[in-house]
């Protein structure tokens, strides 16, 4: 079983990726589960969407504690609370963070296997700027090109559910900013 939190803030689309990825990783052939852990339903406030696949039926109904992947889409979270705590000793963390800033010192010594994108700077050049950008695509484009388990493909199949058409086109585009900017660092 793979399991995955998503740490983002309200009105960036966490709970919506989540959905998504489950919805696509469901079109591949496994069972998923995800649901959304938030508190004063607002615009900013931290929200946590834990996601759960597998190749059979999934009988936890449980938080995830350690999460094989950790997708953080506002790195500013780490100010409040270490979203890589728990993460598996061989997990992967993809983070919404600036190529050129260099590594941060939240991340030396951990995780080993690490994915960075700058999803902010993408979300404003694709939807205009934003208080808070709208990263959620652009993570799950970027999240389909740092494993293996879900294509970019699927996500695409997917999206029509969730946006009509004038929106529709400009996240397929998203996603394959998304999938083609994720940098690996190890």
């Amino acid at each position: 079983m793979k399991e995955i939190k998503i740490f983002g803030r309200g009105g960036q689309g966490a709970v919506m990726a989540s959905q998504i990825l489950a919805t696509a990783a469901f079109l591949e052939g496994y069972w998923a589960q995800t649901f959304p852990q938030f508190g004063a339903e607002r615009r900013g406030a931290p929200v946590i969407a834990y996601i759960r696949l597998d190749r059979e039926p999934i009988p936890i109904r449980s938080k995830v504690y350690s999460p094989d992947v950790v997708i953080v889409m506002d790195f500013n979270l780490f100010k409040m609370v270490n979203p890589l705590a728990g993460l598996k000793p061989d997990g992967v963390a993809l983070l919404n963070y600036p190529h050129d800033s260099g590594l941060p010192l939240e991340l030396e010594n951990q995780p080993d296997h690490f994915f960075t994108i700058d999803a902010s700077r993408i979300a404003h050049q694709i939807y205009g700027k934003t208080t808070i950008p709208i990263t959620n695509i652009i993570i799950l484009g970027a999240y389909c090109a740092a494993q293996p388990d879900v294509s970019l493909e699927s996500i695409y199949k997917v999206l029509p559910d969730f946006f009509e058409k004038d929106k529709l086109d400009l996240n397929m585009k998203a996603a394959q900013i998304g999938y083609n900017s994720v940098r690996g660092a190890s």
